[in-house]
């Protein structure tokens, strides 16, 4: 309460300010729609710093999306998982309060505490290594870029499927800022809002605050409270000095905090209904830690209510300094994060469920840079570390193994100690860099880039699977079933990653690109597993791409086709009651995205993206650790999960002008082709194709300085579930989902200076 007090202290701040303040309007992010009569003759040309220099979008030859901050503010983009319907061959997915994040079929689909996804997630270049950060949501942002494909040379580890970068609003030179208020269904109450300008001649700030208030999505009908609803508060403050000296240092900090019901899984039915087809809390009463199967899939029925309780915060300090031949950059930051998620596991009380992750990570990066007449370059090295501590526990209810035969004692609570695994890990990085683009011609580019990496894991874990009663915190390492016989270990890998791009310039903002580029996903442990480590995967990429504007810039198209060898794929599979990694896998990969904008007529613009996916594995001899006793198979041939087929969306926006100011309607339709969410493809661990359709409106005063609107989000109330996993025999074979959010429409005010 005392926090979010204080956030919402903040923001009345902020908004006092706009009130007394001058009418200054600057272009910052959620700027107003432009009017209809003062539409360019061309779309604007989004500068792009994916190749860790400013390049224009049109000339950048890789697989690029970068939406500007009025353009995820008329999308109505708030986080990662309303991004993906605008991105091509991009999805997204949750599990217990982790993103995963997937490009092209490269995801995220481990369980496992301390795991690290294929999509590196950037925030102003420093690299946030737990999934769980990405939940976090966007505020105050400048720009986003996501690259597609392998982003090795570059970016280096866990860049296999692309990088996301937001890129965050810096502090002005002048006074302006704006704050938004946002009402809708649910109950839902949003505030943000930033303030920046100048301290002195060469020092600027800026304050940036984001409230998120929502009642739930559902109901747990045993406790009468909601679930799937959110309290979150987030600030960001940035300090820029601007020297005569052609040097800038940029200051940063950021917090983060949640405390509500969010992320947990909710029962979606039995996942293998031919060997387990009923919910074993069906069998069971309340007494007995049991339940009744809840009355819709949002829904809850359990005396425990699903907890998410988690706060980020980091500080960054950037320094670029210009030399007489080239640019230095150093990005040094720090970065903790703390996440708990807690929730039954499918059958009511019987089997409640435990993530919790802690986190503190150190990065220093180096970068130099120039530019000749024959030579664009960048170089540098970067340093990584951090420590995890991270753990799963499940109790297990002695009704329940009661019931399935297995003897279990008397326990005063009702539960035994069941299953727990975690443990401490820490990793260490370095690498060198370098890309080097030959200007053959003023028409045609060679691009080689490099990067060379040593990473060394260290570990401390153990498990437990036991059936004394629960009465002291896990793990008990006095208990038969605790086990930390491995349970420390290291291992250090090397990498090489290279790429060779050449590109060739056909008209002003006219290209066409071929690559070659290699990306890895860097090995390591199992917290809990308490095994060897596994081996690093790799992935070559073979790319084409052509990107052009057209009709004085009022079409733009992006295109791009892809083939992906990948080998050594890092697979989640059980043995006994532990999950395991393990490098077992070859797929291929290929496919052609798609992403076009057009200026129809005066004030008509439409927006298009689509993709078409293959992904298959090449080899995959398992059984299906789902189930108990699976024949071994080679399940060569079956889609990779999150690797929907054919994914697209289309976007038409109309604005016109009125005597004061001007209107803007806005629709966006998108559809998705089935989603696997397991290697096995098994139907009910799907989600099928659906489409959804967004609806918005909004009226800008004359001077741009406020702004009012309303908005539709999946007009049709779609249910669909962004990620599902199969419980254990233990807990029925039930299926566990994460659902997307329903129906939410609602107003807002901006108001600006």
């Amino acid at each position: 309460m005392k926090k979010s007090l204080m956030y919402r202290t903040a923001a009345c701040a902020i908004a006092a300010t706009l009130a007394g303040a001058p009418a200054v309007v600057q272009a910052q992010t959620a700027a107003p729609a432009r009017a209809a009569a003062d539409e360019p003759s061309g779309m604007e040309e989004i500068i792009v710093t994916a190749q860790k220099r400013e390049e224009k979008l049109s000339r950048a030859p890789l697989a690029v999306t970068a939406l500007t901050g009025d353009a995820l503010a008329r999308k109505r983009i708030v986080d990662a998982s309303s991004l993906a319907a605008s991105v091509p061959s991009f999805n997204f997915g949750t599990y217990g309060g982790t993103a995963r994040l997937a490009i092209r079929g490269i995801g995220f689909n481990s369980i496992n505490a301390g795991a690290e996804g294929r999509v590196a997630y950037y925030t102003d270049s420093v690299y946030y290594s737990r999934p769980a950060t990405a939940l976090s949501g966007f505020f105050d942002v400048a720009r986003i870029e996501i690259l597609r494909g392998p982003q090795g040379t570059l970016y280096g580890r866990n860049a296999t499927g692309g990088a996301l970068n937001v890129i965050t609003a810096d502090p002005t030179k002048d006074l302006s800022g704006y704050y938004t208020q946002t009402i809708g269904n649910y109950n839902a109450f949003t505030e943000k809002g930033a303030i920046s300008g100048p301290l002195s001649d060469a020092l600027s700030a800026r304050l940036a605050v984001k409230i998120v208030n929502r009642d739930g999505y559902g109901k747990n009908v045993v406790s009468g409270n909601d679930v799937d609803n959110a309290a979150t508060q987030s600030v960001r403050a940035k300090l820029r000095y601007e020297g005569a000296d052609d040097l800038r240092i940029t200051a940063a900090f950021d917090y983060h905090h949640e405390n509500d019901r969010n992320f947990g899984g909710h029962y979606g039915g039995q996942a293998y209904p031919a060997v387990f087809p009923i919910m074993l809390a069906t069998l069971l009463s309340r007494a007995d830690l049991g339940g009744p199967i809840p009355p819709t899939i949002r829904d809850y029925a359990s005396v425990m209510d699903p907890s998410n309780h988690r706060t980020f915060y980091g500080a960054s300090v950037t320094i670029d300094k210009g030399l007489s031949f080239a640019d230095l950059k150093s990005i040094t930051a720090y970065r903790y994060s703390k996440y708990s998620d807690s929730y039954p596991d499918g059958v009511g009380d019987a089997t409640p469920l435990t993530n919790a992750e802690r986190s503190r990570q150190y990065s220093q990066e180096l970068q130099l840079s120039g530019d000749t007449e024959s030579f664009k370059w960048v170089g540098g090295v970067y340093l990584f570390h951090e420590r995890i501590n991270g753990q799963v526990n499940i109790p297990l209810g002695v009704a329940l193994l009661n019931l399935l035969g297995i003897p279990a004692p008397a326990s005063p609570n009702g539960y035994t100690r069941g299953y727990w695994a975690g443990g401490t890990a820490t990793t260490d990085t370095a690498a060198a860099y370098g890309q080097l683009t030959w200007k053959i011609t003023p028409e045609l580019e060679l691009t080689g880039g490099l990067r060379y990496a040593w990473e060394r894991h260290k570990k401390s874990d153990a498990n437990q699977f036991s059936l004394d009663p629960y009465i002291s915190p896990n793990p008990d390492p006095t208990s038969a079933g605790y086990n930390n016989v491995g349970g420390t270990g290291r291992s250090t890998e090397y990498s090489t990653t290279p790429k060779l791009t050449l590109s060739y310039l056909f008209g002003a903002d006219d290209t066409i690109y071929v690559t070659v580029a290699k990306g890895y996903k860097s090995g390591g442990f199992d917290l809990g597993a308490v095994q060897p480590a596994y081996d690093p995967e790799t992935l070559w990429d073979y790319e084409a791409g052509l990107k052009t504007r057209m009709l004085g810039g009022r079409i733009q198209a992006n295109l791009a086709a892809f083939y992906y060898d990948y080998k050594n794929l890092q697979v989640s599979v059980i043995r006994g009651q532990t999950v395991f990694t393990q490098n077992a896998a070859k797929a291929r990969s290929y496919g052609v995205e798609a992403e076009v904008q057009a200026l129809l007529a005066q004030g008509l613009r439409l927006d298009l993206s689509g993709s078409y996916l293959n992904a298959k594995f090449k080899r995959f001899i398992t059984s299906n650790t789902d189930l108990t006793g699976a024949p071994v198979l080679d399940y060569a041939g079956n889609t990779l999960p999150q690797s929907p087929k054919y994914h697209g969306q289309v976007g038409l926006e109309y604005s016109f002008d009125l005597a004061r100011g001007s209107l803007r309607f806005r629709g966006d339709v998108n559809y998705t082709s089935r989603v696997h969410f397991s290697p096995f493809n098994i139907r009910t661990l799907s989600q099928g194709e659906y489409t959804k359709v967004d609806l918005s409106a909004d009226y800008t005063s004359e001077s741009g300085k406020w702004q009012i609107g309303a908005f539709v989000k999946n007009l049709t109330d779609k249910t669909t579930v962004a990620s599902a996993t199969a419980n254990s025999f233990l807990a029925s074979n039930s299926l566990l989902s994460y659902l997307d959010p329903p129906r939410t429409y609602g107003g807002y005010v901006t108001v600006r200076f």
